[in-house]
């Protein structure tokens, strides 16, 4: 279902959005978080429209997308409602029977502030830290985005995360932990992007099968 209309992005606080200008409900019969593809001129990405109560919706603008637009400024507005947002590992060459390499050691990459997801990728897929920045986009990796990506890589890991904070745990061979200070590789007995951490201050993680 496509919308065309015209409208000018607003800054709230430090965010900035698009308003749609009609009622989202009665205009698709859908609610909630709503999967849409945003074309603005040349710029086009995916996003959830925010509800803002009563069928109201505005689609929020990442500091990615608005590199080369400007608060203020009214834009033609292109907005298609999509069943779901694309996942990056949709046209991927690897899977779990071929994936791109066998771990069996990890090349340390140093973190880098904001791309401590990346990182982790980029150590157990064996590729560079800017081909997984390529891949997973410049924006700080979540938990889904980094599982995205080791899908992309047909790297195994276990389904369900491992939740530690005040607990006593055993990290298994390899895996990827969310500690306070962000996300860290172990592989075998040392942890990878990072000299040391406090391993109480582990929120979880999510075991990767070499």
């Amino acid at each position: 279902m496509k919308f065309e209309f015209k409208e000018e992005i607003y800054s709230e606080g430090t965010r900035s959005f698009i308003r749609v200008p009609f009622n989202v409900w009665e205009e698709t019969g859908l609610k909630g978080n709503i999967p849409c593809r945003i074309t603005i001129g040349d710029v086009s990405f995916e996003c959830k429209l925010l509800p803002k109560g009563s069928g109201n919706y505005v689609i929020p603008m990442t500091k990615k997308v608005l590199t080369g637009l400007e608060t203020g400024k009214e834009y033609d507005i292109e907005m298609e409602t999509i069943g779901q947002l694309s996942r990056i590992n949709h046209d991927s060459p690897y899977s779990k029977e071929n994936p791109i390499r066998k771990i069996d050691s990890i090349s340390n990459i140093p973190i880098t502030p904001g791309f401590c997801g990346h990182t982790c990728v980029a150590m157990l897929s064996g590729v560079t830290l800017s081909d997984a920045i390529a891949l997973m986009g410049k924006e700080p990796a979540s938990w889904s985005k980094i599982l995205e990506a080791l899908d992309y890589y047909g790297i195994r890991y276990e389904s369900k995360a491992i939740y530690t904070k005040g607990k006593d745990y055993k990290l298994p061979e390899c895996c990827i932990l969310n500690n306070d200070n962000g996300f860290v590789l172990w592989f075998k007995g040392s942890y990878y992007g990072v000299n040391e951490i406090d391993p109480k201050k582990t929120v979880s993680f999510i075991e990767v099968k070499c």
